[in-house]
This record gives C-alpha cells, sequence and structure tokens, in this order.
C-alpha cells in the first residue's frame, strides 16, 4: 500500500463532476472576508488537448465560475494503471516540494491534483508560449547570449534540486517551458515534467533500468545492459543532459549523429566534434562548458554548483544573487560542536 507524504495530501482538491465541469471546493478560513469559515467553489471547463504521450495527456482547462488565481491551467491526466506503473507519488511530492516560493522560479507551479476510480489529474500553470523545443523548431539555432540566460536558469532549478537531494532524470528543450521571452520581455524558463524524477539517498545508486529520452542520455546509461545492474550518479547524468541541450540550442543539431559516434567518443574523449558549433560562431568559453559537461567519465563532469561558476555561463548570472550551499554540506557534529566550544559555562 502506497504512503501518501503529508506534503502530497495537503495539495489534493476536493472535487466534484458534473457533465460539463470539474469543481473544487474551498474553505478559506485566512480569506480576505476574515471569517473563519469561508466556502467557495470553482468550475473548471475543459477545452484544447495541449500534449499526449506515453504518460497520458495534458489538457487546457479555464475557470469559468468563482474567485481564482489563474485562469487556466494545464492538467496531466493519467491512467491509475501508468500513474503507478512511473511511481506517481515521487512526481507529486517533488512537484509540491519545488512549487514553494523559494523554488517557483525555476519550476514549473503545482495547482493542486485530483482523482477519480480510473484517473489521476495533476494541474499545473498553463504557458502559452509553450516548450523551448517548439522555439527552437520556429526559430533555429539560438544566438549565444539568449542560450546562455537559459542555460543559468535551468541550470539553477537543476543546482536545488541536486542539493534537496533529487535528480530530474529527463533534461530537455521540450522539458523546459517559457513563461516570457523577448523582445516582449526578458528571458524566464522553468523545468518541468518529474514524471522520472526521484529523490536520490545517496551520490550513487544502482540502476537496473533505464528511463529518459535516449538522444540526451548519458553516455553510461545509453551502454547500459538490460537486466543487469551498475552504480550510477544521476546527477552527473542530469549534467550530461545539459550539455547536449546546449549544444542543440546553439546549432539545432544533435552533438553525436549516431550512437556510434557517442560510443567512439566514450572510448576516446579527445575525438569530441566542435564543427557544428564552430559553424555556427560558437565562443571559445561555451565550447570549453559543454565540453566539461560532457565528459564521457561521470565523475570528471562539472556539478551543478561549479558550472554555475564557470567563465562561460558567469558573466550572466543576475547580480545579488547567492545560492545557498547544500544542506549537507556542514555535518551535524561540527554545527554540535560550534555551539559547544561557543556557549560560556554558566557562572
Amino acid at each position: 500500500m502506497t504512503v501518501t507524504p503529508d506534503l502530497v495530501r495537503d495539495n489534493k482538491l476536493e472535487t466534484s463532476f458534473d457533465d460539463k465541469f470539474t469543481i473544487h471546493h474551498y474553505d478559506d478560513s485566512d480569506g480576505e472576508e476574515h471569517r473563519r469559515s469561508n466556502q467557495r467553489s470553482e468550475y473548471w471547463e475543459e477545452s484544447e488537448q495541449l500534449a499526449r504521450g506515453g504518460f497520458g495527456e495534458v489538457f487546457l482547462q479555464r475557470c469559468v465560475k468563482g474567485k481564482h488565481t489563474h485562469e487556466f491551467r494545464a492538467v496531466k491526466k493519467i491512467a491509475w494503471s501508468r500513474a503507478r506503473q512511473f511511481n506517481y507519488m515521487s512526481e507529486l511530492e517533488i512537484i509540491a516540494k519545488f512549487s514553494h516560493k523559494k523554488y517557483s522560479r525555476c519550476f514549473v507551479k503545482l495547482l493542486g491534483w485530483y482523482d477519480t476510480d480510473d484517473h489521476l489529474f495533476i494541474a499545473m500553470e498553463y504557458f502559452p508560449l509553450g516548450d523551448l523545443q517548439q522555439y527552437i523548431r520556429k526559430t533555429g539555432p539560438m544566438g549565444e547570449e539568449d542560450v546562455c540566460v537559459i542555460i543559468y536558469q535551468v541550470l539553477e532549478g537543476l543546482h536545488y534540486m541536486h542539493r534537496e537531494g533529487f535528480v530530474h532524470r529527463d533534461v530537455k528543450p521540450a522539458n523546459v517551458l517559457v513563461s516570457s521571452q523577448p523582445p516582449q520581455g526578458e528571458w524566464w524558463v522553468k523545468l518541468s515534467d518529474f514524471g522520472i524524477s526521484k529523490r536520490i539517498e545517496g551520490f550513487t545508486e544502482i540502476l537496473s533500468t533505464v528511463k529518459g529520452t535516449p538522444q540526451y542520455m548519458a553516455p553510461e546509461l545509453v551502454t547500459h545492459e538490460p537486466g543487469s545492474a551498475i552504480q550510477v550518479d544521476y546527477r552527473a547524468a542530469d549534467i550530461w543532459s545539459l550539455g547536449e541541450m546546449v549544444h542543440r540550442m546553439l546549432t539545432a543539431t544533435a552533438t553525436f549523429s549516431s550512437f556510434h559516434a557517442l560510443f567512439q567518443y566514450a572510448l576516446q574523449p579527445d575525438s569530441f566534434q566542435f564543427h557544428e558549433l564552430s559553424k555556427h560562431g560558437a565562443s571559445s568559453n561555451v565550447k570549453s562548458f559543454i565540453r566539461s559537461l560532457m565528459n564521457p567519465t561521470p565523475k570528471r563532469r562539472l556539478t551543478s554548483d561549479k558550472a554555475l561558476e564557470h567563465t562561460w555561463i558567469k558573466p550572466y548570472k543576475p547580480s545579488g544573487v547567492n545560492l545557498a550551499p547544500s544542506r549537507t554540506s556542514t555535518p551535524a557534529y561540527a554545527i554540535f560542536l560550534f555551539l559547544f566550544v561557543s556557549t560560556p559555562f554558566p557562572p
């Protein structure tokens, strides 16, 4: 039996249905009316389908009646058989955690979830501008400055995930949603789709099955023999995927033309091909950045915090931003020792 974490349970929406609407019922005890009990309802109407995949479907819904914070939302609909197969509880826990205001600038926000006997529904922010993959298909290769601004934001999100003991496992442009973009505004993107994300207990985990998008997978995952168990650092695999993403944003082409080319690079690390990057005028700094993310040896790749300090990306880091160190950087016994030696003896 699956145990529902408090964080997930608290985000479940009290829901009923009629022929046309999904209706959520609230009791806003701390609302503007300053009453202990303030019951209200929201009526959501489904419109177009936004996406469809192996996980299920995503629909656009509009709030047509009742007080709301978001007029539109995207709702992911997953059959329970599929949801359980992909560990739906992990996805809900992760998106709920990173919807907190201290992380929400980096991640798609959860607006709640509900279910029926047959399906699980996850309500999220709606992004009319779509995802980064759609943008690249329309415009082709992107300018280096734009790429750097976007990659900083994605990398900041990955840093938070890795620091808190989570890995994404499917970093790619299609899972980066665009909140705003030039010329109407500044670039602002958010990481999305935590369907195969997970919490990790240590630096590495034993891998028996591989999940993710093959074209963005690190070589240690691609070469994994089905049914066998290997030790893998998923954080390093996320970093590899980010490197592939940078290359595709700059060139609109894959870093490696085939899996054979990838295997050859894994065997001969000095054979990394910069031809496409050079053809599109990529700087030496971004070439160094990509190469540092896509080292065939996982331990030699930059970590998320080191990547944020790389020569290429650091000039685009917003002023005043100071990412807190890992919560595990100061051992508990060190904190205790500090408190012990700094506390004066009683008189």
